[in-house]
């Protein structure tokens, strides 16, 4: 008996935990917050509501039952942050579905308040882990830092948001990330899109966090200073992997597209293209350290052409590895494709098996600047071509095809019904592709690895076959445990495009039937929720007319 009881009470909490209901059951959602208990979920319905409040410390669910298209938080005064974060919640504290906002509803974009000065759509700070997705922040001012969402002392996951329309009068438009959580927990930024943000130095993101991930995204239209700060994204980190995003239309000082100024990054697999910078188009890179670059895509990024610099990369006196890369169509009055203007300290470029428009003549280099010129470059069009997932896929002539590094480690994923042939988007062999649709980063752009699961503990299971495909594909899900399942297909607007399963489904191995055949050829998203856990992929379709 004595057993049985410690039993019970370590199950205690479990059993208590609780759905409490905004507005039938609490009025507010700050109400519904101070009655919950860990573990418990707080489910509103559709409407709008008042932001202002904080997690309290509390791991608890948070989440819209009609999702972010019906259900509006908005702060009350300028001096209160939509949504905080502030008391050391881990990653079961979740904060998902909503469209969040500091500027007033009826869409005007100025009500005469002054804005919050940190995170005005999400205030985030001593927190350990929280799970921020699906959410759409939008429309977000303040007058320092981190328009949409604010990062301090914390290593939160962003995943499946719409980061939009935000403005820092600072820096981080979009998003603004430092300090960190123990030194150890990496921030991650997974399947977002960062669109439209402003600020006077960093338009999208600005990331100061010592260990980031920053995967997957769609990081368009940002504008930075004119004097200083990136575009897109703005790093000044200790270790930052910047992994398969579409980074493109951005316009800064320096760096359009990404600028790098400090610490250990690491580049595969992104497709930078048409921003534009006066230093550095695509990349801005003065940090002191190493850059490794692998597999990406710069394309038609521009400088000044009077007066620019770099306009694909400009680096200044640090070390970089660029291999598989296609570098084509950048303009620039010194340096189109790369720029090195080491003067004081020698900077030690080393290019392999890369595709260069003009080759070394399109590569200006200072006087101490040291380029080794590897084995493998070619100066060749890379006819791209205009495909699902951009304008800058390879055409089957393409001489970027199985033209990468030929040791196995590069090697594009292989096709599991084509044995000896590449998984598209890369082509060919399994030999690597230059350019971003090469090698690893294919299966990002795909989704072949799972994209998200709530907790290792999750026992969820998603997949999808064939992808791409043209007219129907099979989803098929395994269940560790009997769950309330959704299963849903969603455009990348966010848009629900059909919802195969909405019912409680025992444990086990399903398939469902998604008919494609009204839809158009483009990326969308298929997501599992079963009870508390998530997980979802991507799948292509390419329509054939």
């Amino acid at each position: 008996m004595k057993y049985s009881v410690i039993l019970l009470l370590g199950l205690f909490p479990l059993l208590l935990a609780d759905t409490l209901l905004v507005p039938s059951e609490y009025p507010s959602i700050h109400d519904a917050i101070t009655a919950a208990q860990d573990g418990d979920t707080v489910l509103v319905s559709p409407g709008q509501y008042c932001g202002g409040f904080s997690f309290q410390g509390k791991n608890i669910v948070l989440r819209s039952a009609g999702g972010s298209g019906s259900t509006y938080i908005e702060s009350p005064f300028p001096e209160f942050h939509c949504v905080m974060f502030t008391g050391g919640e881990d990653s079961t504290a979740v904060l998902e579905g909503f469209s969040i906002t500091n500027v007033s509803f009826d869409g005007t974009v100025d009500d005469g308040r002054d804005p919050v000065d940190y995170g005005g759509g999400i205030y985030i700070t001593n927190s350990s882990e929280p799970m921020i997705r699906n959410n759409m922040i939008v429309n977000c001012w303040v007058s320092v830092n981190g328009g949409g969402i604010f990062i301090e002392n914390s290593s939160p996951c962003l995943t499946d948001n719409i980061i939009t329309n935000n403005y820092a009068h600072q820096t981080g438009g979009g998003i603004w990330a430092g300090g960190g959580s123990g030194g150890t927990l990496p921030l991650r930024i997974i399947n977002c899109t960062v669109d439209g943000n402003q600020s006077n130095i960093t338009g999208g993101m600005s990331i100061t966090h010592p260990i980031a991930e920053i995967i997957n995204n769609t990081i368009i239209n940002n504008i930075g200073g004119y004097d200083s700060g990136a575009g897109g994204i703005g790093i000044n980190s200790p270790s930052v992997l910047l992994y398969s995003n579409y980074i493109s239309g951005n316009d800064g000082y320096t760096g359009g597209g990404v600028a790098i100024a400090g610490g250990y990054t690491t580049v595969i697999g992104n497709l930078i293209t048409e921003n534009t910078a006066s230093l550095g188009g695509g990349i801005y890179e003065s940090s002191g350290g190493v850059l490794y670059m692998e597999n990406n895509t710069i394309a038609f990024n521009e400088t000044d052409l009077t007066s620019g610099w770099g306009g694909g990369l400009i680096s200044w006196e640090d070390t970089l590895y660029i291999s598989n890369t296609i570098f084509w169509g950048n303009t620039s009055a010194h340096g189109s494709q790369i720029c090195l203007p080491a003067t004081t300290n020698p900077n030690t470029t080393i290019i392999s098996y890369c595709n260069i428009q003009f080759g070394q003549d399109s590569i200006y280099l200072g006087p101490i600047a040291i380029l080794e010129w590897g084995p493998g470059n070619i100066d060749t069009d890379p006819l791209f071509e205009s495909g699902p997932l951009g304008d800058y896929h390879l055409s089957y002539g393409s001489p970027c095809i199985d033209a990468g590094n030929p040791a196995w480690e590069y090697n594009d994923p292989e096709d599991p019904f084509n044995p000896g042939y590449a998984l598209w988007p890369a082509m060919g062999t399994t030999r690597n592709d230059m350019g971003a649709f090469g090698g690893g980063g294919v299966n990002y752009w795909l989704g072949v690895e799972e994209e998200e699961s709530s907790s290792p503990e999750a026992g969820l299971v998603l997949k999808s076959f064939p992808n791409p495909f043209s007219s129907s594909c099979t989803v098929c899900f395994q269940l560790e445990h009997p769950s309330d399942v959704v299963l849903s297909v969603f455009d990348l607007s966010g848009r629900l495009v059909e919802t195969l399963v909405d019912e409680v489904v025992p444990a086990g191995m399903y398939s469902e039937y998604l008919d494609g055949s009204d839809l158009c050829s483009g990326m969308y998203l298929i997501r599992l929720v079963a009870g508390e856990h998530a997980a979802s992929r991507r799948c292509i379709i390419i329509r054939v007319d």
